[in-house]
């Protein structure tokens, strides 16, 4: 919990509080009753002194890492396949980030921001100590009588399955700025906008160990030879090249049929 004790030195004293607050679930799905699905999520929430206030400041998270399935082949080694995709800055690209970058889908860095409603409209609130899905309402749409808002991140799960493993190896920094300091559109690697009120750092991690058959959980146990982010550099350059055969005949399509006419009328 972060109770803002230099509030004076940032001008944000109307802050009372910024809490993260992290769960790790297991979860027996009935149709697959022999392996369960893995995660970590958090729930992040900030307190002002006044409602007046909330809209003040902002949150923004960054991410680093990768979602990826894995599997062992008949020749014991491991294989890997980055097939997830992610919605991000207006476009769906692979859900692998070898460095820092905004998590945000739209190209403002505010958390869970929205093109047509702005970046408060999707904060939450609840009955005091709950965050009940069911008794939740979103600040858009009834502002609160306590000024007290929250948001939540549940970053997909890790899992077994008959033909190999869904791994996650994700890093955030969740962070509060002043809502003046954070630009309405950005950058993905745009990470160094403003300096921070304070931020948490939390991981989401379970990457398998098919020789102990159990998920890693920590990132320090996780091989480095085991994160995948050659085979996405391999994987932008598959799509570069195609995308850039594919522009090649286009152009030399239209090419041909400018030409054409200019051919026949010289001859």
């Amino acid at each position: 919990m972060f109770l803002n004790p230099d509030c004076r030195s940032t001008d944000t004293c109307d802050l009372k509080r910024f809490t993260l607050t992290m769960s790790v679930y297991e979860i027996w799905f009935s149709d697959d009753p022999d392996y369960p699905t893995y995660g970590n999520g958090v729930i992040m929430e900030y307190e002002t002194d006044s409602v007046a206030a909330l809209e003040k400041y902002a949150i923004v998270q960054f991410k680093k890492g990768c979602v990826f399935d894995s599997s062992k082949n008949g020749e014991g080694k491991i294989e890997w396949n980055l097939g997830y995709v992610i919605p991000s800055f207006g476009e769906n690209i692979p859900f692998c980030f070898p460095e820092w970058v905004i998590d945000s889908q739209d190209t403002d860095p505010a958390y869970n921001s929205d093109p047509e409603y702005g970046r408060f409209y999707l904060l939450r609130w609840n009955k005091p100590g709950s965050y009940d899905h069911r008794s939740q309402k979103y600040y858009g749409a009834e502002k609160p009588k306590i000024p007290v808002v929250y948001m939540t991140d549940y970053p997909g799960g890790a899992f077994v399955t008959g033909t190999g493993v869904k791994n996650a190896q994700l890093e955030f920094k969740t962070c509060i700025y002043r809502a003046s300091d954070v630009p309405t559109e950005a950058r993905r690697d745009d990470i160094h906008f403003a300096k921070p009120i304070t931020c948490f750092e939390w991981q989401n991690v379970y990457v398998y160990d098919f020789d102990k058959r159990k998920f890693q959980t920590d990132l320090a146990d996780v091989p480095r030879q085991e994160r995948p982010y050659v085979r996405l550099n391999l994987y932008l350059l598959v799509i570069f090249v195609t995308l850039f055969i594919a522009l090649a005949l286009v152009t030399f399509s239209q090419l041909g049929k400018f030409l054409s006419p200019k051919i026949g009328a010289n001859q």
